[in-house]
């Protein structure tokens, strides 16, 4: 009998750490992510490939790293990398350029200074790129709340009070 807990040098075809000779060829056709849109139909449709090439493990976290072996993590780390070179080219150029604004606003943010100006003038330009940052989130309304949703609301409303904080302090004048 062998001992399926040793390590091997293959990985059967029926491992969702198995890459088929046709997952290289990077031939994931489905329409672009656009933005929320689209998502759920996207979404959907990433699920149902990523499920036909037992992959589908890998984004809802049921694929595990074994620490005992290499050869298994090695075809882990390459089965991610193949499931993002799938993904990226099917999001679009302007959730990408998104992104990229917001790393700008958030820079923007990072680098804001008082510089010498009062604080309120200080206070004003910090609000108006947080209120930019504000409006690019594109958060849903609650109608009905759960224990747990006010607990993670509550949760998410001082974190963001904090970072706001740690926002305006780190930007002060010493004096």
């Amino acid at each position: 009998m062998i001992d399926k807990t040793e390590n091997t040098n293959t990985i059967e075809p029926t491992s969702p750490l198995y890459l088929h000779p046709s997952d290289g060829n990077g031939s994931i056709m489905v329409e672009k992510l656009q933005g929320a849109s689209n998502y759920r139909p996207w979404k959907r449709s990433f699920e149902i490939i990523l499920a036909s090439k037992r992959k589908l493990g890998f984004v809802t976290g049921a694929v595990k790293r074994d620490e005992r072996d290499k050869v298994k993590q090695e075809a882990l780390d390459t089965c991610n990398n193949m499931i993002i070179s799938w993904i990226v080219p099917n999001v679009s150029d302007s959730i990408k350029q998104s992104i990229m604004y917001t790393r700008h606003v958030r820079k923007q943010l990072y680098e804001t200074k008082q510089n010498g100006r009062s604080i309120s003038e200080y206070y004003i330009q910090m609000s108006i790129l947080w209120e930019e940052l504000e409006n690019m989130n594109d958060l849903p309304t609650i109608t009905q709340s759960s224990t747990k949703t006010q607990e993670f609301i509550k949760v998410f409303t001082r974190m963001q009070e904090e970072e706001t904080l740690f926002e305006i302090f780190s930007g002060l004048d010493e004096s």
